[in-house]
């Protein structure tokens, strides 16, 4: 027997799972029954195919920099896992189009927005966006699995197992890119500030593309789902972005790891909820 085959075989940290979604029969306002809730999660829908290829290419670009096994291992899951979730928010466009919902439009912005930083920035300047837009990802995961209040308002079975599915992920990788960029280039100031104008783009983007979205369905000036969306997400005690102002600032934090917020019992509860193996 070789001396090779003698060694215990590294095995990434996480699956990648193989899903096959299908969304035809998913009703319009599928979340609460209410416009802006449904338009809100289908305009984060459409930051994911070109936004998680953006975090793909950017970790590809510095892997032969990194020699750990364990690390290189969890790279390539999370390259499978981030492919699955381009793959089946693309696949969300089935239910967008049968509604005359153009998720097409907004997902070639966000293709030309990242192709425009990837123009005018380094390549630690990318893995820093990514890890900041992993911590959001992350943390607007964490918040959906926790947060039964609001989803089980998820009217369509299939849309509340993608979503469930893509949250349980998101905190699975959630410490990879941010592993990665320690061990490539470090550096407390480019992680931050990158975060201030990652934060920005990402709450100037989302609030342009929410705006277009119930303005192209005839329900820009509804102002009691307004009032019920708005509630939802900024309510002063329940708001869901509310809820993350907390975890959002602890990126700031000399010393912050992502898996300084365990997650692992939620995860394993859903796990086990949605039939995953592992």
């Amino acid at each position: 027997m070789s001396a090779s085959a003698t060694l215990p075989q590294t095995k990434s940290s996480f699956p990648v799972r193989r899903m096959d979604f299908s969304f035809s029969e998913t009703p319009k306002y599928w979340f609460y029954d209410d416009p802006f809730m449904s338009q809100f999660m289908n305009n984060l829908s459409s930051l994911f195919p070109y936004g998680e290829k953006f975090f793909v290419d950017s970790v590809r670009a510095v892997r032969d920099q990194v020699s750990e096994p364990q690390l290189k291992k969890d790279i390539s899951a999370f390259i499978g896992q981030e492919a699955m979730h381009s793959k089946e928010h693309a696949a969300y466009n089935d239910y967008a189009n049968a509604h005359d919902i153009d998720l097409e439009r907004l997902e070639l912005r966000i293709k030309v927005l990242l192709e425009w930083v990837t123009r005018f920035s380094t390549k630690k300047h990318r893995l820093a966006a990514t890890c900041a837009l992993e911590h959001f990802t992350a943390t607007m995961a964490e918040q959906l699995l926790k947060r039964e209040d609001l989803t089980t308002q998820m009217n369509d079975p299939k849309l509340y197992q993608l979503w469930m599915w893509h949250a349980i992920e998101e905190n699975e990788h959630k410490a990879v890119c941010y592993d990665v960029y320690q061990k490539v280039y470090g550096g407390y100031f480019t992680r931050t500030l990158v975060m201030l104008l990652t934060t920005v783009i990402f709450f100037g983007v989302i609030g342009w593309f929410q705006i277009h979205l119930l303005r192209k369905d005839g329900q820009l000036f509804n102002w009691r789902s307004w009032g019920f969306g708005l509630k939802k997400l900024f309510g002063p005690r329940n708001g869901f972005f509310t809820k993350l102002i907390g975890p959002y600032l602890d990126y700031y934090r000399p010393g912050f790891h992502p898996k300084d917020h365990d997650t692992e019992k939620l995860e394993n509860r859903w796990r086990e909820r949605l039939g995953f193996n592992s």
